[in-house]
């Protein structure tokens, strides 16, 4: 099958036409059972800036959206960006667009204050985001290798998901988890990470969140900075630092 390009765009939630926004919610349904209208329009209203993957004909394939330092998850030695929502059509899955996009529009928002550090705040409920960390960063948490970065990192996941998830946040596991479905991966689209076991990344991860498949969230950080991102897509970063998103 021939994967059509795709185009990453970072849009301000608040220009999202309704018809965007509507076209995100069937993305998130056509991949996850369990999701709630009210509480994905909510979560969206909650974050700056959404990206969107575009094939060329201007249809969103595959969305993720953008928070800055929510619920005053920032200090006065870092910045947070947590990403919410992240989802790709499965037709064009495998398309590293999302990643390096993702990249760039953090580069862009991250401009606006060198002062501080940044760090990406990831939560995953399936195994295809967890790996966009270990193929594209150095250091990360959690991860199979344990340095010298682990304790640090450990503290700012425990800071970010207790601040962001009380009452569902479980520090020893490093888990978020519902009584009631908050979404989770259609069966079809979670066998696809149990037929994966064997690689050791997703090993790694289905060790860590073996409920995955009930709609538990793995929750995640690592640094963003050139020095942190692997080459290959350091420079969407850098390009991104000196491109600030205009008028914010």
């Amino acid at each position: 099958m021939t994967r059509k390009k795709l185009t990453f765009i970072l849009a301000p939630r608040q220009e999202l036409s309704s018809s965007q926004a509507d076209r995100l919610f069937e993305l998130m349904r056509d991949s996850y059972d369990h999701v709630s209208e009210a509480r994905f329009f909510n979560d969206l209203e909650n974050k700056q800036f959404v990206g969107l993957l575009c094939n060329p004909q201007g249809s969103i394939e595959g969305f993720t959206t953008f928070g800055i330092n929510p619920g005053q998850t920032g200090t006065d030695a870092y910045n947070i960006i947590f990403s919410g929502d992240t989802v790709i059509s499965p037709q064009s899955w495998g398309t590293s667009e999302m990643i390096t996009g993702g990249l760039h529009a953090a580069g862009r928002i991250m401009a606006h204050d060198t002062t501080r550090k940044w760090y990406w705040f990831l939560i995953s409920k399936g195994h295809r985001t967890y790996l966009y960390l270990p193929f594209y960063f150095h250091h990360f948490y959690p991860s199979p290798e344990l340095n010298g970065h682990s304790a640090k990192l450990r503290s700012i996941v425990e800071h970010c998901a207790g601040k962001l998830y009380p009452g569902h946040w479980d520090p020893e596991k490093g888990v978020i988890s519902f009584q009631q479905p908050h979404g989770q991966l259609k069966a079809g689209l979670a066998k696809a990470t149990f037929d994966k076991k064997d690689k050791k990344h997703v090993a790694f991860f289905l060790q860590k969140n073996p409920h995955f498949h009930r709609g538990d969230e793995l929750a995640c950080i690592t640094e963003l900075s050139p020095e942190n991102v692997r080459e290959k897509a350091r420079n969407h970063l850098i390009n991104g630092l000196n491109d600030p998103v205009r008028g914010w």
